[in-house]
């Protein structure tokens, strides 16, 4: 069909839109007949936080009073990220979300996190199931989901098209995505370009139409701004795309009411998200006219009832253990600023200096060989506050359940590795490196010379000049050619967890503490307050513009 031809057909399409919703709902005014659809993104565990599930369940019952056609939709990354989260391996989320009703859902890269055995079982118990047009099983070469989802209100047909970002792969646990040999059996048509992810979107888009649909929703866990790979990002791919009409979007946490962008053909396309932990509700509405617009709602009047009892129940299976009192600290120790951006995935703070000598006195209580300890930055999650400090502030802190593992590791592959994590400097990256018993120095003037493959995982480091400057050991320079043994979680070093390789690294001891509970003996091992020394960070990491 030529663009003349269909944009003519859409055209006739709003015409009998109109006569659909404006006549045969039975009388009432037209905003009582307008499509209402709801959304969330990036949920992450905030279950009672700000608006909360509660807030929500109860406003969509707001909302069916005022329409019959209300839809709930959720972007991504709801079941990760806090301690009911962490505590159940996701499945009271699941749970709460079924009780809320959800209506569509796209899986984030972080439902990925508790391994694929237990995202299958998210996916089979979740009522309304997910949807993706670009998960692959790489064997078989099809989707995994189904690509898109209609829905009828009266005789009006709209598509939401379910996306994912191909991130998930570094940005959850990569080995989730391997068979036993280590290699990919999934994939989310992830390359640099764009280009796979961009086929598979527009292919799910043109089906939809093909089957009636009057109004194509994107519904992607996909970003504004993503750092790593910009083709990945929504306004790449909307200049590449065409037949959408609205996008929610989720992964970049970003408070978007409504972004206007032009797609192939360069007809309007909004695009909106509501940030993270329900500080809002997305709405968007679909007028008897056909007009999209978008809104983020930032209060509701009241709770569901029924929603708020499942969740105090939930909690209360691991209240007394979250009590369990560990000391105290007279300082705050920091993840993230006053305004919530990321502090420890551009630069170094106290409280990673703290988690990685957390993790350096474990191996030491296991009385096992460490020379050096590493914490990848997406692993923390939360400021521990000044005050007294409970196991729950910890898990709150440290929410993965990842285990610590001791490898052999090679010098050039830390060299390597720690080139891999300034990559993006001064860009946020989760997989920059924080260190114990190691120290180095960062030129961010240097253009990186990390190769990566399609999925954002380390292939190799050229010849050209480093960034990682001065890298020192036990004080001493760290030798190239030297094996030196190394502690951190199976997610950097077993799993390839933020596109980590750890080339040559041969396991000593597996799987031995979480690293929530590392931190937890190591503040009960002060006997009361955290010393002073963790007030400030100690510049283990010295960033730079000269490398000086």
């Amino acid at each position: 069909m030529s663009n003349g031809k269909f944009f003519s057909a859409l055209a006739i399409v709003g015409l009998l839109f109109l006569a659909v919703i404006g006549g045969g709902c039975g009388g009432g005014s037209a905003q009582e007949r307008s499509i209402v659809i709801l959304y969330t993104n990036d949920v992450h565990c905030g279950v009672d936080e700000n608006i909360g599930y509660a807030g929500l369940a109860f406003y969509k019952h707001e909302m069916e009073k005022s329409t019959p056609y209300v839809t709930l939709v959720e972007a991504g990354d709801a079941v990760q990220g806090g301690i009911i989260g962490a505590i159940s391996n996701g499945r009271y989320i699941i749970e709460i979300m079924n009780a809320v009703s959800y209506d569509f859902a796209v899986p984030g890269n972080h439902e990925f996190d508790y391994g694929m055995s237990q995202f299958e079982d998210f996916a089979k118990t979740l009522t309304c199931g997910y949807v993706s047009c670009n998960f692959r099983n790489t064997v078989t070469g099809q989707i995994v989901f189904e690509p898109y989802r209609m829905f009828k209100y009266g005789n009006t047909k709209v598509a939401f098209v379910g996306a994912c970002t191909p991130a998930t792969i570094t940005t959850s646990t990569p080995s989730s995505f391997m068979n036993d040999v280590g290699d990919y059996i999934y994939d989310f048509d992830g390359d640099k370009t764009g280009e796979k992810l961009c086929a598979s979107i527009q292919k799910a888009v043109d089906a939809a139409r093909d089957e009636g649909a009057n109004f194509v929703i994107l519904v992607g866990h996909l970003g504004e701004n993503v750092g790593a790979i910009e083709a990945w990002s929504v306004p790449y791919l909307i200049q590449r795309l065409h037949g959408i009409d609205a996008v929610i979007d989720g992964h970049s946490h970003e408070v978007t009411p409504s972004l206007k962008l032009r797609d192939r053909d360069g007809q309007e396309v909004t695009v909106t998200q509501t940030g993270t932990k329900l500080k809002y509700i997305g709405k968007m509405t679909i007028k008897p006219s056909g007009e999209i617009t978008t809104e983020l709602i930032d209060s509701v009047s009241g709770r569901d009832e029924k929603v708020s009892a499942l969740i105090a129940e939930l909690k209360n299976r691991y209240e007394d253990t979250l009590k369990t009192k560990l000391g105290r600290v007279d300082f705050d120790m920091l993840a993230l600023d006053e305004k919530n951006a990321w502090l420890l995935r551009n630069s170094e703070t106290n409280l990673c200096n703290f988690a990685t000598d957390a993790i350096l006195a474990a191996a030491k209580e296991k009385e096992e060989k460490a020379d050096l300890a590493l914490i990848n930055a997406g692993g923390i999650r939360a400021n521990l506050k000044a005050g007294e400090l409970t196991y729950g502030d910890v898990l709150t802190a440290f929410p993965f359940g990842n285990t610590l593992c001791i490898c052999d590791v090679p010098g050039q592959t830390i060299l390597d590795e720690l080139e891999l994590g300034v990559a993006l400097m001064p860009d946020d990256f989760g997989g920059l490196l924080h260190v114990a018993g190691l120290s180095y120095s960062v030129d961010v003037t240097v253009k990186t010379p990390v190769q990566v493959d399609g999925n954002y995982r380390l292939v190799g480091v050229s010849d050209d000049p480093r960034r990682v400057k001065d890298a020192r050991v036990g004080g001493e320079p760290l030798d190239s050619k030297k094996t030196y043994s190394v502690i951190a979680s199976s997610y950097v070093l077993r799993e390839g967890g933020d596109g980590h390789r750890f080339k040559g690294a041969k396991m000593t001891t597996n799987d031995f503490i979480t690293v929530a509970d590392a931190l937890a003996h190591y503040i009960k091992s002060f006997g009361g307050a955290v010393p002073e020394k963790y007030r400030n960070s100690e510049g283990r990491m010295y960033k730079s513009d000269s490398g000086d």
